[in-house]
């Protein structure tokens, strides 16, 4: 979860985007003006030819001088700047984002630059950084499965895992990886994640512990999101919207009523807005039946590639090696 701190500071990054783009604009202008005099002239007629338009349509006049002389201005104007070496882009702010003129949002939506620059603070302040590279399809290895159907599943899942990176713009598509503790699970939503995060897109990884206290913390002000963070209800969205959202382990959490009904919201949501979320647990589909919906069960069966990992504890014999 972001600190407020971390997200005041990316705002504040665009605040000063938006002032060097003012200040950069405002010496190109000041350089063309004195380069090219007329221009500020050029400038006052069209202004005074605006009014005019606005006049003649009360008074019902035509506008058939006020374009001609308009676009002899323009015309003019362009010839200028072109002899002189510039162009009408050159009297235009120079953003870095141009979707959102670097103000970060669209309309009430953050842009997608602001998401991949929260991602990217994400990825600095976790240790999910140091993580992912040691944990990545590089270094996913089968000789941890016994051969068999082991193995045989865990290729399968890597393949999987690489066709949802590699198809991710295609469309919406999900993932239910499950399996006992230790089989490979976390790894492989790292490999995942490592790939599209890189990609620029935006991730949101959490555990389902982490997952339900934010979401605790947005119904009922529970205190049990992080005191220096970013409203829970502004976190709630950004759960709710990110490109791609992992739920890691979930079933650790205290199952009751309140965690099944938001896990269902959160994954209908999801679904609804054409989003791609990863859940990996131990439970089996029956165990997640037992423990939180029918209804839950049936979006997943009906909407996620399911993905289940064989063989014994991958981490007991990586230390049996050491």
């Amino acid at each position: 979860m972001i600190s407020r701190t971390a997200f005041e500071n990316i705002l504040k990054e665009y605040d000063a985007k938006q002032l060097a783009s003012q200040r950069d604009l405002q010496e190109r202008r000041e350089m063309i003006d004195r380069q090219v005099p007329r221009l500020k002239e050029i400038d006052k007629e069209i202004a005074a030819l605006s009014v005019e338009k606005a006049i003649r349509r009360i008074r019902g006049g035509s506008l058939d001088s006020y374009y001609e002389k308009m676009d002899g201005l323009k015309e003019e104007k362009a010839s200028l700047l072109a002899l002189s070496g510039f162009s009408l882009e050159d009297l235009e702010p120079r953003y870095e984002c141009s979707k959102c003129k670097d103000t970060g949002y669209i309309g009430n939506e953050l842009c997608s630059c602001f998401k991949s620059r929260i991602t990217d603070v994400l990825y600095d302040q976790s240790n999910i950084k140091e993580i992912l590279k040691d944990e990545n399809f590089n270094t996913f290895f089968f000789k941890y499965y016994p051969t068999g159907p082991a193995l045989e599943n865990a290729e399968k899942a890597v393949e999987a895992a690489k066709a949802f990176v590699r198809d991710f713009d295609k469309g919406p598509s999900n993932l239910f990886i499950s399996g006992n503790t230790g089989v490979g699970k976390t790894f492989l939503t790292n490999c995942i994640a490592k790939d599209l995060i890189d990609k620029g897109y935006f991730v949101v990884y959490l555990s389902a512990i982490r997952l339900f206290d934010i979401l605790s913390d947005a119904a009922f002000g529970s205190g049990k999101a992080e005191t220096d963070s970013v409203s829970a209800d502004y976190m709630k969205k950004i759960i709710y919207n990110s490109d791609l959202l992992v739920i890691d382990d979930l079933g650790t959490e205290m199952v009751n009523s309140f965690t099944s009904t938001q896990l269902f919201n959160c994954v209908n949501e999801r679904l609804l807005k054409d989003k791609h979320t990863i859940i990996s647990t131990n439970f089996s589909l029956k165990q997640l039946q037992e423990n939180y919906s029918e209804r839950l069960v049936s979006r997943i069966v009906s909407r996620y590639t399911l993905i289940r990992l064989l063989g014994d504890d991958i981490r007991m014999k990586k230390k049996l090696e050491a």
